[in-house]
This record gives C-alpha cells, sequence and structure tokens, in this order.
C-alpha cells in the first residue's frame, strides 16, 4: 500500500510540476487601456467636408486591447471622432513585422461607426495600418488611415496606452 501511496503522490508531483510549467510557458495575455489623442488629416478640407467646416483633430476617447499572441491583437472602444460624432471601433490588429525589441507593424481590420459620409454613420468598415510602440508599461499606437475616395483623407492618428496587471 505504501508503495502505491508513494507511487500517486509522485504522480501528482509531476503532474502538478507540470502544469505549474505549463502555466508559466503561458503568461496570461496583456491587456491594454488605450487613451484616445489626436489625428492629422492630410488632404484638404475642401475635398472632404461642406463650406465653413473643419477636421476636429482632437479626439478624445478610450479602449481596450488584448494581445493573446504577440502578433495577434483585439481592440475595442469610444471617441469622438473628427467630424465631430461619437464613433464606436472593434478592430483586429495583426503585427507581424517586428523592429528592434518594442515596435510591431502590421495592419488592422474591424468595423467602426459614426461617419455620416460612410454607410451614414452606421456600422461600416474600417482598415489601416499600425505601428505599436510598447514598453513593459506605456505604449503608443501610431494608426494610419489611407485615404478612401470621398469620404476620409489620409489620417494619421495617435493613441496612448498603459498596461493593465503585473
Amino acid at each position: 500500500m505504501r508503495a502505491k501511496f508513494k507511487s500517486a503522490f509522485l504522480l501528482l508531483t509531476m503532474a502538478s510540476a507540470s502544469s505549474t510549467a505549463s502555466a508559466q510557458a503561458r503568461p496570461e495575455p496583456p491587456w491594454w487601456g488605450n487613451l484616445n489623442v489626436a489625428s492629422r488629416h492630410f488632404s484638404g478640407e475642401r475635398d472632404f467636408l461642406n463650406p465653413g467646416e473643419s477636421f476636429n483633430e482632437f479626439n478624445p476617447g478610450l479602449g481596450v486591447e488584448v494581445q493573446w499572441q504577440p502578433r495577434h491583437a483585439v481592440a475595442v472602444g469610444y471617441y469622438l471622432n473628427s467630424v465631430e460624432e461619437d464613433s464606436l471601433y472593434a478592430l483586429y490588429h495583426y503585427t507581424p513585422l517586428q523592429l528592434g525589441r518594442h515596435v510591431r507593424v502590421g495592419v488592422m481590420v474591424g468595423v467602426i461607426t459614426g461617419y455620416p459620409g460612410y454607410n451614414d454613420g452606421g456600422i461600416a468598415p474600417g482598415g489601416g495600418f499600425i505601428a505599436k510602440v510598447e514598453g513593459q508599461r506605456w505604449g503608443v499606437n501610431l494608426i494610419y488611415l489611407p485615404e478612401i475616395s470621398n469620404v476620409t483623407p489620409n489620417t494619421l492618428g495617435l493613441q496612448v496606452k498603459r498596461r493593465f496587471g503585473p
């Protein structure tokens, strides 16, 4: 009976060590809180807005981003867009290109709301390019949105982000 107990104890110890090593090999995915800050538009406002209107380039908002693998993340959030409307977004980030230790570059695709000239402000497809600069706790997302004819000019966006947890 003692031999069976020792064998069972040994098996449980090995299983526990194995699950601990497995959990350490797969840490919790990083969660980031995103603060939408600003945008810069690179075409004439007269091509995209009514006479006398101008783009709002201060775009406050909040979001959350979770990165379940180094190249894959999703982000959801809210911001005041460049035409003074509320926008919601849900985006998938794929960043396969790593530049140095702290920079990843790739694309983002998903849906966005709040642009009256684009699907009447309803849910519409969205996408662009993203560069993520991430330290241990703080980072920034630089977002490039290419021009969509008669809808929006080439635009550069900025988010500041803070990592949650350890």
